[in-house]
């Protein structure tokens, strides 16, 4: 008698535990980079570009992720100030953004 208690324990068991290692795992999944971590300063232009005109003169380009890019004074586009603080940058990248055509969103007329 027993012996069959003991049985019925050890397949029990055995039974639980062909259960709980059949279930599928979810595969391991990185999560994905800020999107703002790729963001870009300055924009050369390019082919295709699609550079639209403020009201008071001023050239922008709108990238397909929304983010505003007012046009220097060396025909790069730079991004508004707004969004700056979204991303991060090197300081030769934040430097050079400074420096460019319109200091990250002033106002000037092209």
């Amino acid at each position: 008698m027993k012996t069959i208690k003991i049985l019925q324990t050890v397949a029990f068991i055995g039974i639980i535990t062909f259960f709980t290692s059949c279930v599928v795992a979810h595969p391991y999944t990185p999560y994905a980079p800020a999107p703002s971590a790729s963001l870009s300063l300055i924009v050369d232009p390019f082919p295709g570009i699609a550079v639209s005109r403020y009201q008071d003169g001023r050239y922008y380009y709108r990238n397909p992720q929304g983010y505003t890019y007012w046009r220097g004074y060396d025909n790069r586009y730079y991004l508004d100030r707004s969004y700056v603080g979204r991303g991060y940058y090197n300081h030769r990248d934040y430097n050079t953004w400074r420096r460019g055509g319109n200091y990250g969103g002033r106002h000037h007329r092209y």
